[in-house]
Order: C-alpha cells, then structure tokens, then sequence
C-alpha cells in the first residue's frame, strides 16, 4: 500500500507538505504541486477514505430508504436526489428495504454504525414505515427527511405532493372537458388518504356528494369487474390514483373497443415513462417525484451544514396534457 512518505520521497518533499496538500489546507507552490500529483498518479495512491471519516467523525455518504428501486415512481425521485448530493460532492447510498430483510431498529443501527451523514426515507403516501423509529435517529444527531409521506408534521422534516390540490386539478381538468360522471379508481389506497381526493373533488366540484369510488384488487380482470361498472354508471371520466393502473385500464377499454378519450376520459395520477409510452399517452397530474427528491436533498444537506431550511415542504402538482383525456 502507497503511504504519504512514499510519495513525499517521490516528489522529493516533505511528509507534512504533502499531507497539507492533500487535506487542502494549505496552498504549494505550483511545481511542488505537479510533482505531488505526479508522484500520486505514478504510485497509483489512494486515499483511505474511511480512516479520513474516523478521524473527522463526520463523512460524506447520505442514505436513501425505500422499499425497492425497481420502480419508476422511486428511480424519479432518487434520481433528483443523486443530482443535487453529486452537485455538493456527497455520495448516495441506497437501502432495498424489501432486500435486506432486517426490521427497522436494524436498518437504523446499520446506517449509524456506517457513519451515515443523513437519511431521506421514501415510501407511498401510505407507507408509515420508520415513522416512529425515525426519532431513534433524531436522537442520534443524525438529519433526516420523510419524504413522499403525507402525514402531519411530528418534528422531521417532510416533502411530500399536495394530493387535494391534485385531485382539484383533475376533477376541474375531466370538467372542462365535458365530463359530467367521474370516478375515482384506486389500487391499496386507504380510507384516511382516499379522504384527501374526495375532499379535493367536492371543492372543485361543489358536490357534497360521495364521487364514484372503485377499488382495484389484484387478482381484478379489469375487462370483467371494472368496466361494465363504469359503463352501468354512464361514467365518461375517471381519474386514475396509480400510474400503472391507468395504464393497464386505459388497454383494457380500447380492448372493449370503448374509445379513450372519446367515450371515456382517463386521467392519471403520475407522470413518469410509462405515461409517455401508454397507449393512448397519458393526460396526467405531474406530482413533481424528481423535483421532490431535489428538495429532500437539498433539506438534508442544509442540516449537514446546520443551514435554515423549511420544515414542511409541500409540492404543488400540475396537468400534464396528452392524448387519454
């Protein structure tokens, strides 16, 4: 192994002046410089990052939690996040939670025992996972982020899409379209966050009455469960709460030979690849993922370096208009 003496020998310089040059604390003459870094490149030295860590106590990895990466809602968001932490020279360290099968006081003490500088944990609108063991973490000094989560603020910081405000933006969109039935479909949503949809048609719908509401299983054939459904109910609209769902709705109903958007607008909720590559390409509500992860990096790296940042972050969605409504 290359040791600073070895290479303070090849550059025919001092131990000290080249542990100062390496560590930037002090500027070298331009030559002395050259030499150094010559020396470096010919000895093929590299620096024992790890032992830099323990000495400082500090390093430069932040750790993103979520459930799988195979998946285009969280490559969006860890890709905004690796941007921004590449921008400031920190690493991203991703954590599979379905692939370590540990539970989360385990996962927790893995990412202290690593000398993790912060954590941004992402999961579904639904997903509470590390929401009570997070404080572990807030106890050990260590910054964090609950992002994507739509929960109320229990003293970590959140990023999360403002879903009444989505689902404003679609009723109003499938409204200015001519549509006079709508229906909501929506795949493992719970009842508490079901609420926040229904509470944003009724404002922009000005009916307090309870909206269509379908809940895709499994093991549904959308052919046979789903559509005779909306079309008993002369529904002309529907406003799908899951990418792939729409997606796989939207094939199923020109298989009906039901014509989208002519017969029956479909709106989704999401706006990745497969949006774009559905066919018809999806009209949908854009929730901001890349733009979340930005923001959840940049929270983190502003408590890294004990900046002001706000607390609560909500994103403001937007209508993506294609070719299914």
């Amino acid at each position: 192994m290359v040791t600073l003496k070895d290479i303070a020998k090849h550059a025919n310089v001092s131990v000290c002046t080249v542990s100062r040059y390496l560590s930037s604390n002090m500027a070298v003459k331009k030559d002395t410089e050259e030499r150094i870094r010559f020396a470096i490149k010919e000895l093929g030295y590299v620096p024992n990052v790890v032992a830099k860590a323990l000495k400082r106590k500090e390093t430069s990895n932040v750790a993103v939690i979520l459930p799988k990466i195979n998946n285009l809602y969280y490559s969006e968001i860890t890709s905004g996040i690796s941007q921004t932490l590449g921008e400031h020279h920190y690493n991203l360290y991703i954590y599979e939670v379905d692939n370590l099968h540990a539970n989360e006081d385990e996962i927790l003490q893995l990412m202290r025992e690593n000398m993790i500088a912060g954590i941004i944990f992402i999961g579904l609108f639904s997903d509470k996972t590390f929401k009570e063991s997070i404080h572990n973490v807030i106890e050990w000094n260590i910054p964090v982020v609950y992002a994507n989560r739509y929960i109320p603020y229990d003293g970590f910081p959140l990023v999360y899409p403002d879903l009444i405000k989505a689902s404003k933006l679609g009723t109003e969109y499938l409204s200015s379209r001519g549509r006079t039935r709508m229906a909501f479909i929506h795949k493992h949503l719970p009842d508490y966050l079901l609420d926040y949809f229904i509470e944003g048609f009724r404002e922009a719908s000005q009916d307090q009455q309870q909206p269509m509401v379908i809940a895709i299983q499994d093991d549904m054939d959308l052919s046979k469960d789903c559509i005779p459904h909306l079309l008993q109910n002369d529904i002309d609209g529907v406003f799908v709460l899951n990418e792939l769902s729409a997606a796989y709705l939207t094939k199923a109903l020109i298989k009906a030979n039901i014509r989208v958007p002519e017969d029956i607008s479909v709106l989704s909720l999401g706006n990745s690849l497969m949006s774009q590559i559905s066919t018809p390409e999806l009209t949908c509500v854009d929730l901001q993922n890349r733009e979340l992860g930005i923001r959840s990096a940049e929270i983190i790296l502003s408590q890294i370096r004990k900046q002001e940042f706000e607390p609560v972050n909500v994103l403001e969605p937007f209508i993506v208009e294609r070719n299914s409504a």
